[in-house]
């Protein structure tokens, strides 16, 4: 009995420290409960604010802003070179989950997460011809953008380091839906404010159309930022930590 007793202290002990390792905005999930999916989604969500700022102590970079810095959007090959330099990205961290299936006997999760509002800022370069229309300049840029869809999909399996699981990500993939929005490229046709105003126009009337072949590259930088935030808290926690029994 007395044994009995002293192996049920130390498991209470070893329990106690194990929990004391999370800090408080690492909200633990059961991996056998019945609302997984549920769980999973209110301890993402709880996690927002602290990705925006970043997480020193675990070495993820902070999403606000989102530094894509430079992108070749469109080589040229459809009539039209696009390329961004200095490209920062607010709102990432605003996303708002609107469904989760998480699965641990498929090792996978499945997110739908809608971004209400991004601003992005940076500087452009354009050559080529848009809807028949030839267009021709650089300099600053402005976008706002509503109501963007991405879909995520998060492969992973189980690694033992020093005899300890971690949770390891095989595969991220992201996907990006367009919704609306408008953009604003200063300086087209070397200032000519009539010309550049007409190219403008003509963009936003055609939003969709113009941001369906810039998403892809877009969509690739954003899938590599939230692949190493996701990798740096997985690394730092192992799955008993993260996920009990």
């Amino acid at each position: 009995m007395q044994s009995t007793l002293v192996v049920a202290s130390l498991m209470i002990c070893f329990l106690g420290l194990s929990s004391a390792q999370l800090p408080d905005y690492i909200q633990i999930c059961h991996r056998n409960e019945p609302e997984l999916s549920k769980c999973l989604k209110s301890s993402v969500h709880n996690l927002r604010p602290y990705l925006a700022k970043g997480i020193k102590e675990l070495n993820v970079p902070p999403l606000e802003p989102l530094y894509i810095g430079e992108l070749n959007i469109l080589d040229g090959s459809g009539g039209l070179t696009v390329k961004a330099k200095k490209l920062n990205i607010l709102g990432a961290s605003n996303f708002e989950i609107t469904k989760l299936r998480a699965s641990t006997q498929n090792r996978r999760f499945d997110f739908e997460l809608i971004l209400p509002h991004l601003h992005g800022a940076g500087l452009y370069e354009i050559n080529g011809n848009i809807l028949a229309l030839p267009i021709k300049g650089q300099g600053p840029f402005t976008g706002n953008f509503t109501n963007f869809v991405a879909y995520v999909r998060v492969q992973y399996d189980i690694k033992s380091i020093n005899d300890l699981d971690y949770l390891h990500v095989k595969e991220f993939l992201l996907k990006v839906r367009t919704g609306k929005g408008n953009l604003k490229l200063e300086n087209l046709f070397n200032g000519d404010k009539v010309l550049g105003d007409v190219i403008n126009d003509t963009i936003n009337q055609n939003f969709e159309t113009f941001t369906n072949d810039l998403i892809a590259p877009i969509a690739s930088a954003l899938q590599a930022q939230f692949l190493v935030i996701t990798t740096k808290i997985l690394e730092n926690f192992t799955y008993n930590e993260l996920f009990p029994v």
